[in-house]
């Protein structure tokens, strides 16, 4: 694993040349004063000179970021702002500052095993595009005492578990207190990346837009289904519509990607047992995490999807995808035995039904 703080010729070689690719003299001045304070701006630290090439100058702020102790963050604005670029995402990858860095798959499993495994299902580059935007969508919820994770559903919605806000909607939890934590990365060797974005809830009584509870049988199995729009799901509205923006803020950098949202648009086939499952996740308060498993079974009205990826406190609201990265469910609860043989679900159909019902519009 390369050491961020002393790395080698190769590593450095291979990251210039990745951000020579993705960027120009003026998106990556933009980059810099973007992520960074003025004393970083690329103009400053290395300044256009007779003679010397791009390339060249490139190499002398990579060796500043180092000296100065923020080369990762460098990485991960680098690879916020060019997501789709698959020299970055790959730098990024190494460190463990994307979802795929950080992979909980079956024992004896990689991301790349199970990518080759369904290979007539699923194409691996298209895969890695695909997941490289949806990291941006993904937030953790963060509670006084508790939180979960959420993600965006539109420019500034955010789906998450009723039962993960229900210390506010309850008001022993103030809404002031409340944020959505989004590009929660942290390098394999425990660095922490700076670059955090952290939006409120809107600052009204519209902050909720729609919730449904949990069921007592998500919690006792023998109680038998859960009862009619027992969903365990909130929607709730930002302060901010930060979907709309890039990674790391507002910027003229016309090639800049928005952050978007994971559409809530269409309708995936429906899943069934032996089906993959990709839970993008921030367990225990973690960085964002993707663990993969498969559907088990469904309970006896079809209401619960329980599957075998794995999850902790904190994974509460996780969208659960399929092998396309569609959303096909809600993650909510587990196993009450211990030790848990299967984590929970809600299909999303049933919650897109309601909405549908409701004239609730999102996305």
């Amino acid at each position: 694993m390369t050491d961020i703080r002393q790395p080698g010729g190769a590593w450095k070689k291979k990251f210039r040349g990745a951000l020579n690719v993705a960027f120009n003299d003026g998106s990556l001045e933009l980059l810099t004063t973007d992520y960074f304070s003025s004393g970083q701006a690329f103009s400053k630290l290395a300044p256009p000179s007779l003679g010397q090439t791009f390339e060249v100058r490139v190499q002398q702020l990579i060796e500043q970021a180092r000296m100065e102790d923020w080369l990762l963050d460098l990485v991960a604005a680098a690879h916020e702002r060019r997501p789709s670029n698959p020299d970055l995402r790959a730098i990024a990858e190494e460190l463990g500052l994307t979802p795929a860095g950080r992979v909980d798959a079956p024992i004896g499993k990689t991301l790349e095993s199970v990518l080759e495994e369904n290979a007539a299902f699923i194409n691996p580059a298209v895969f890695r595009d695909r997941l490289a935007a949806l990291e941006g969508c993904v937030c953790f919820v963060d509670v006084p005492g508790g939180g979960g994770t959420g993600f965006l559903v539109g420019k500034d919605l955010v789906l998450t578990n009723d039962h993960v806000v229900a210390p506010v909607t309850s008001r022993a939890v103030s809404r002031q207190d409340v944020k959505c934590r989004f590009d929660y990365k942290q390098a394999i060797d425990g660095t922490t990346v700076e670059q955090k974005l952290e939006v409120g809830l809107l600052d009204s009584t519209e902050w909720i837009v729609d919730s449904r509870p949990p069921s007592a049988s998500d919690s006792n199995p023998a109680l038998g289904n859960p009862g009619p729009e027992e969903f365990d799901y909130a929607l709730v509205r930002l302060a901010e519509a930060v979907g709309e923006l890039p990674v790391g803020g507002d910027t003229v950098d016309a090639e800049a990607e928005p952050r978007g949202w994971i559409s809530t648009s269409i309708t995936p086939a429906a899943p069934v047992k032996g089906n993959q499952v990709f839970l993008l996740q921030h367990p225990r308060r973690e960085p964002l995490q993707l663990a993969i498993g498969e559907v088990a079974a469904f309970n006896g009205d079809g209401t619960r999807l329980r599957h075998t990826a794995n999850s902790k406190d904190g994974s509460s609201g996780s969208p659960c995808l399929n092998a396309e990265l569609e959303l096909v469910a809600l993650h909510h609860a587990h196993d009450p035995a211990y030790p848990p043989q299967w984590n929970q679900a809600v299909p999303f159909p049933l919650i897109q039904q309601l909405w549908k019902q409701n004239g609730i519009a999102v996305g």
